[in-house]
């Protein structure tokens, strides 16, 4: 698999560096009320680790998603796969509510994350190139190579 770069972003390196290397704040209702519905890219991250980029059309309902769950959201789904061994088959419908929502909810306060604003006409070809540059653990080359082999029949 060959290894990207900041640099293979062109004019859009300096809003990826900005978006991955910023304080991130606290992925907790605490830390995303003062959040209204505007749309950009959101990121999560654990310690340094950027885990999860995504592009959103109101950032404030998709942070309250990953927070709350209750409806269908990738990133819980990715985290109770990848973080607690859920199958793919099931998994977003059990991270919206009961046990394994409840441990994913547990897990997600553990997070910060950080938003920037982006173009919306090239907010999701933004999210898509920064999670390959930056082979988010939930949504990267890696984590998508990983599930294809995951799913193969035995």
């Amino acid at each position: 698999m060959s290894n990207f770069t900041p640099t293979h972003l062109g004019k859009w390196e300096s809003l990826f560096t900005d978006l991955v290397d910023g304080e991130g704040s606290a992925l907790t209702e605490e830390g995303t009320w003062m959040l209204g519905d505007k749309p950009g890219l959101v990121v999560v991250f654990e310690d340094d680790e950027p885990l999860y980029i995504e592009a959103a059309a109101n950032i404030s309902k998709t942070l309250q998603c990953y927070i709350k769950g209750g409806s269908e959201c990738d990133f819980r789904t990715m985290v109770g796969v990848i973080e607690m061994g859920a199958s793919l088959k099931n998994a977003a419908q059990r991270a919206k509510s009961g046990p394994l929502a409840l441990r994913i909810s547990k897990r997600v306060e553990k997070f910060r994350y950080r938003v920037a604003p982006a173009p919306a006409k090239t907010m999701q070809q933004l999210a898509d190139a920064f999670n390959v540059v930056a082979d988010t653990r939930y949504a990267g080359p890696s984590a998508l190579a990983n599930r294809a082999l995951d799913v193969l029949p035995g």
